[in-house]
């Protein structure tokens, strides 16, 4: 699992080992294991998904593009989480 920018600095690292059966599985480990921190800045409250704009990757294609939070999981994926990318 690897974290850029704002989520990295929510959990404290770029990467981190983590197993889970789906990315919906996977969102509530992080919650539980990073916390307020990680649930503030990344989870919306009243969905419990990613906030508007944040990006779930897995092996460099979008989860809306897969299974969306049902995204199957296995020990070899990369899985990678983007906040909002801003720019003009």
């Amino acid at each position: 699992m690897k974290f850029f920018a704002t989520v990295r600095e929510a959990v404290g690292k770029r990467s981190a080992e983590m197993e889970a059966a789906n990315i919906r599985e996977l969102l509530e480990l992080l919650k539980r294991t990073y916390g307020k921190r990680f649930t503030d800045t990344v989870i919306d409250e009243e969905t419990g998904e990613l906030k508007r704009f944040y990006q779930c990757m897995v092996n460099g294609k979008r989860i809306e593009l897969l299974d969306g939070y049902e995204t199957e999981l296995n020990d070899d994926d990369s899985v990678a989480l983007f906040p909002p990318v801003g720019g003009g």
